[in-house]
């Protein structure tokens, strides 16, 4: 090879075997620009869409992007477009044949593709032979992610109805348990309110004692700061308990009906930048850039050849 070079040029190389090179480039430009046609490659047509995900919580170090791209690379979303566009048929994946999920999932994963945008954006890209399904399919995309989202935030929000309904069932035993009890105080002890009763009694026993009421009245208010004394600091308790479980129960009935509104609340949880439309352009295969590269390929491979070819030439002359 290097007294190829050191005898001549790689132009005279390349004048001589001309008609060679040109045949060979021109076959290579015919026969990509066949075998990239339709008749052997379906045109593909690109639907896009942008999205932000809303109305979602984030999770440990996980962005909300990241959430949804999650939830959009999900084998739920995954299986619900191939039932929904029977893709399986789309894609020529006979069912017939041995790891037919597998395969239409790999085929799924091809024509269908979701990444995020350096503005947190999710970008969403359907590839399809019929511009019209491709659009309808990232819509698709949209809508089951909604669905699902959902689906998911009804059902935590469900959880937490039936466990607040639970919590507020549990209260409402109690508070009808211990106004049991202090029903059997007021009528057996007469207490009614024991920070009230106690400076009324107070005050009525001093004011009979001062204008000289009779024994019988002195005596039955007598009884009743007994009964206080006996029974007052037990009923204050439980006052002081009913107050603190009416108030846990009206907290958790407040909680309890947002929950339920919260349950049956239906809304999305994307914003969408960029509307997906029907592509009027194919995007694959880019057949200019295929017959460049088969061009250039042939080229390559046919100039290396010649080179060898000269340079065993050269080297079978006799000095």
């Amino acid at each position: 090879m290097q007294n190829l070079f050191n005898n001549q040029s790689l132009a005279a190389v390349v004048w001589k075997w001309k008609v060679h090179l040109a045949i060979i480039g021109l076959l290579a430009v015919l026969l990509a620009a066949l075998f990239s046609s339709p008749y052997f490659l379906t045109p593909l047509y690109r639907s896009t869409a942008r999205l932000y995900p809303i109305n979602t919580r984030s999770f440990s170090e996980e962005s909300r992007s990241e959430q949804l791209l999650e939830i959009i690379h999900s084998n739920d979303i995954k299986r619900q477009m191939i039932s929904a566009f029977d893709l399986a048929v789309r894609y020529q994946v006979d069912p017939e044949k041995p790891h037919f999920q597998t395969k239409v999932l790999r085929e799924y994963d091809e024509h269908v593709s979701c990444k995020k945008t350096e503005y947190e954006t999710v970008e969403l890209t359907v590839l399809d032979a019929d511009p019209q399904i491709a659009c309808h399919m990232v819509d698709s995309l949209i809508a089951f992610y909604n669905r699902k989202m959902l689906a998911q935030n009804r059902q935590k929000y469900v959880e937490q109805a039936n466990s607040y309904a639970r919590d507020l069932e549990r209260k409402r035993a109690a508070i009808d348990s211990l106004s049991a009890q202090m029903e059997t105080l007021r009528k057996t002890y007469g207490l009614l309110n024991y920070e009230s009763q106690t400076q009324q009694l107070t005050l009525g026993y001093t004011e009979a004692l001062a204008r000289g009421a009779s024994q019988r009245a002195i005596s039955d208010i007598q009884q009743k700061l007994d009964n206080l004394a006996e029974k007052g600091g037990e009923f204050y308790r439980y006052e002081g308990e009913m107050r603190a479980l009416e108030s846990r129960r009206d907290t958790i009935s407040s909680l309890l009906d947002k929950t339920l509104r919260l349950a049956n609340l239906t809304e999305s949880y994307t914003m969408v930048a960029e509307e997906p439309f029907p592509a009027d352009k194919k995007a694959w295969p880019v057949r200019w850039l295929i017959v460049l590269i088969s061009f250039m390929a042939a080229e390559f491979l046919a100039m290396f050849t010649i080179l060898l070819l000269e340079g065993a030439r050269n080297h079978q002359k006799p000095a």
